[in-house]
């Protein structure tokens, strides 16, 4: 089995049963034939515990409102595998991102294997309008952070810090978790890594200004290389013929 957890979460905004059968009939088992752990993050404020793990379904003892977000995506799941797992690293995306497997599974491997990174994601505000080029380099600035959408990968030292530094009185509204594990890391001496083969827009909905009005990458295209594109709900039955996958 594979040492990276891949864990998605369901946008508190969206009706989650909906993109959880997309994401299951679709790309999910195929990952999971590779070896990889595949887990759904939700929320339940009736725990007796902080967090519990049933089948391939974690819930945390918090809301599912925008105050606790960080607490679903972030907080409890950095604790248990910490705690409790031998995992070395974990990749969260949401349920509305399609992953290109193959593809994912070398972004991956590029980045736990051959040349371990402790984050790893799309960078927000996207650095320039270059999505068409596979750009890959390293960030030292505080005002950049990756995309929970698209997805970003976290080394468990990078979990450490997400659990141990996390202020809730800092952070009471926490619907931009992703800005706030940017944060985070950045105070812990940890930049980001950008890889552009990981995209928070799509040709669905796209998300980045874009005035000269070039066609955003997609992931549909065989000769692409992304590997994980967000706002691709209602379209991954779609995609996977498109790929012939």
């Amino acid at each position: 089995m594979s040492k990276t957890l891949i864990t998605i979460t369901g946008n508190w905004q969206k009706d989650y049963y909906s993109n959880w059968i997309e994401c299951e009939t679709t790309w999910v088992p195929k990952l999971r034939e590779k070896g990889y752990d595949v887990i759904y993050l939700m929320s339940n404020p009736h725990l007796d515990k902080d967090y519990e793990l049933i089948g391939n379904f974690f819930f945390s003892k918090c809301d599912d409102t925008k105050y606790d977000i960080y607490l679903k995506a972030e907080y409890y799941i950095s604790k248990y595998i910490l705690d409790e797992t031998d995992y070395e690293f974990r990749f969260h995306t949401d349920s509305d991102s399609f992953v290109h497997v193959d593809r994912f599974i070398k972004f991956i491997e590029d980045y736990t294997v051959n040349n371990p990174k402790d984050y790893v994601g799309c960078a927000i505000p996207y650095p320039g309008l270059n999505w068409d080029h596979l750009v890959q380099r390293e960030f030292d600035s505080k005002d950049l952070w990756a995309s929970g959408g698209s997805g970003f990968l976290l080394s468990k030292k990078s979990m450490y810090h997400l659990y141990h530094d996390f202020d809730r009185n800092k952070y009471q509204d926490t619907i931009f978790e992703d800005k706030i594990v940017g944060e985070i890391l950045y105070n812990a001496g940890i930049n980001l890594f950008h890889d552009s083969r990981l995209l928070f827009s799509s040709p669905y909905k796209q998300t980045i200004g874009n005035s000269i009005g070039k066609p955003i990458n997609f992931i549909g295209n065989k000769d692409s290389f992304l590997a994980v594109q967000h706002y691709c709900d209602g379209h991954m039955k779609e995609l996977m013929h498109l790929l012939n996958i």
